[in-house]
């Protein structure tokens, strides 16, 4: 019991002061494919530890098999085991069970009706557009895009089989050629890198457990971030300057929900980042930068939880 209570103290110390860390790397400008990866990571780390102790709550003899258990003394366990109310140890693995059960079928059925309500949202949306717009094929057998008689400069993307990139006409008139291209270059990193699903995960994860501050943030948190690392593969294409001006022209409103657009969420926020960050990362740098704070975050929950096993058995120490 006491390792499960170590790790679900862990996991849920983690989740407080993690969201912390990570919003202040996204201010001071880190990589945001890290950062993205570190919130990723955060979450996994948090739900695998939380389940780790929930499990062995439920087998608390095999808990008392385990290197962990000498941490706090093997007499401890056979003193415990043999106690008149053993049984409240017995309860506890009972409500373990039902915590991890109720967390599935939670998860599975926020899951089911998110993605079912998210895809008739974008396959109604793209019927109504595709009857008034133009859709023109990409030539590398990318995600088409289709092109909206409007004179307002609009652009977003549509999550799909291979997706959709929705412009307005407006773009051409109200920007250059590299801004243009820019926002293209914009919409397509959101669908190669896959960031309509990140961000629905993380929706899902806050609206499932809205009580565990780390997934809670983390909604915003990335639809932030994957708005800053589609900037920096825009800069790459067409240039600091076309995709700042995109930034001040494009129009935000009336965007469908679901959708991520070029000029919607956090400009502000990507325009300080454009003007803090001298280039695009490289690619050894990047890799480096997500294998660390990945492994650091992953581990970090387990790392917590073993503190506190430590002054656990510390304090039986001294009091026994």
């Amino acid at each position: 019991m006491t390792i499960a209570i170590a790790l679900l103290l862990g996991s849920a110390i983690f989740a407080l002061t993690a969201p912390r860390l990570l919003r202040h790397m996204a201010a001071i400008a880190v990589d945001p494919v890290a950062v993205i990866v570190g919130w990723i990571l955060a979450v996994l780390g948090v739900a695998g530890t939380a389940c780790g102790g929930l499990v062995i709550m439920m087998v608390p003899t095999y808990a008392a098999l385990t290197p962990w258990a000498h941490l706090v003394g093997r007499p401890w366990w056979e003193v415990v085991e043999d106690a008149p109310d053993f049984a409240a140890y017995d309860m506890a693995g009972w409500v373990a069970a039902a915590a991890i059960g109720a967390a599935v079928l939670r998860l599975g059925w926020v899951s089911v009706q998110h993605a079912r309500a998210r895809s008739n949202r974008v396959r109604g949306r793209l019927d109504v557009l595709r009857m008034t717009g133009t859709t023109v094929p990409c030539r590398d057998g990318g995600p088409p895009t289709l092109w909206l008689p409007s004179d307002r400069a609009l652009a977003f993307s549509l999550a799909g089989r291979p997706g959709t990139i929705v412009v307005t006409e407006g773009l051409r008139r109200h920007l250059s050629p590299d801004g243009v291209a820019a926002v293209l270059a914009h919409e397509r990193a959101h669908l190669r890198g896959r960031h309509h699903l990140i961000t629905a995960w993380a929706e899902v994860l806050s609206v499932a457990f809205p009580f565990v501050q780390l997934f809670r943030a983390a909604s915003p948190a990335l639809r932030e971030q994957v708005e800053v690392a589609a900037d920096i593969a825009a800069v790459r294409c067409s240039g600091r300057d076309a995709l700042r001006a995109a930034l001040l022209d494009v129009n935000g409103a009336g965007v469908p929900e679901g959708a991520l657009a070029m000029a919607r969420d956090a400009v502000d926020l990507r325009l300080r980042y454009l003007a803090a960050v001298s280039g695009p990362p490289s690619r050894v740098g990047r890799l480096s930068r997500c294998g660390t704070l990945g492994t650091l975050f992953a581990v970090t929950p387990l790392f917590a939880a073993t503190v506190l096993l430590g002054v656990i058995s510390a304090l039986a120490t001294a009091l026994s």
